[in-house]
């Protein structure tokens, strides 16, 4: 055997040692990521309409810890949409007629606008849990740091904790007015939002398309996008129970279009916590169906 053929040898042989350590590598790692993974004792699957979504989000803000405290403490704003008709609902007993504590709102093209006749309701500001009469951007200017203000979003990409919200007015609505202040640290901007609107987009890559100089069409709105502060029926469900909650389908029929199906896991004295919220829920109406045309 010539140096030649030996020297090939040593070669192959080096390959293929080199690619076993690579292969356990793999499977090391492997073996590394399923054994980081929770295990649980039970889990169960919650699925909810749109409307039950908003209702859950909402008692699951009025249980929240912080919101508590500013309700007795500071200051809590709620801002005009149709999870905070929810909200409001849950924190002060609005009961005005649907569609009265909206702003801006989208439905079907071709179809009437449901709240056009509406009288519309102004925020809701609570000092210390009492409704107060000074005006949204008054109370804005009164925050300190530890209060609230809800704003909800049209979309949200959950991985990258980021929302978005559509902007009509020139001078940039309701959002632009709370950012003067939440931005400096003067008060905190809490997105509720459900995860029908999630996406997997990187919302400040689509808000650099849709603020740009670009002509646009009649009803092309604008996006302002923020991070870090979204709450959806995850957190909502952890208010209540100690679980994970994970969505494992979208959609569906029969009135469940835009609704979502949840995975919820932990012991299963916890997860069965979480299973009474959602069985509370059960029935709520759609929000549209609810709406009460009134011209006051």
């Amino acid at each position: 055997m010539n140096m030649k053929t030996i020297n090939y040898i040593l070669a192959v042989a080096f390959m293929l040692s080199f690619g076993s350590c690579k292969q356990q590598t793999k499977e090391d790692k492997a073996d590394m990521k399923v054994s980081t993974q929770k295990s649980y004792e039970y889990m169960a699957t919650a699925r909810l309409t749109v409307s039950e979504s908003k209702r859950l989000i909402a008692k699951g803000i009025a249980a929240n810890r912080e919101v508590r405290d500013r309700l007795e403490n500071g200051i809590v704003i709620i801002t005009l949409g149709t999870t905070n008709t929810y909200i409001a609902e849950e924190l002060v007993g609005l009961s005005t007629p649907r569609g009265s504590f909206v702003t801006g709102r989208i439905f079907p093209s071709g179809k009437e606008d449901f709240a056009k006749d509406l009288k519309r309701h102004s925020e809701i500001v609570l000092v210390k849990g009492k409704p107060a009469d000074i005006s949204y951007v008054d109370a804005l200017s009164r925050m300190n740091t530890k209060d609230i203000v809800f704003k909800g979003a049209n979309m949200v990409n959950y991985e990258k904790r980021q929302a978005a919200v559509c902007v009509g007015a020139p001078d940039g609505g309701t959002v632009a007015k709370l950012r003067k202040y939440t931005d400096q640290g003067k008060g905190r901007w809490i997105v509720p939002v459900g995860l029908e609107k999630e996406t997997t987009q990187d919302l400040f890559e689509i808000q650099k398309m849709t603020n740009s100089d670009i002509s646009r069409g009649k009803g092309t709105v604008r996006l302002n996008v923020t991070q870090g502060n979204i709450y959806t029926e995850i957190e909502a469900l952890k208010e209540f129970a100690e679980v994970d909650v994970y969505v494992t389908a979208k959609g569906g029929v029969d009135g469940a279009e835009g609704g979502v199906s949840l995975l919820i896991c932990g012991t299963k004295t916890e997860v069965e916590k979480a299973e009474n919220i959602v069985k509370q829920l059960h029935g709520e109406p759609a929000f549209v169906n609810t709406v009460s045309i009134s011209k006051e």
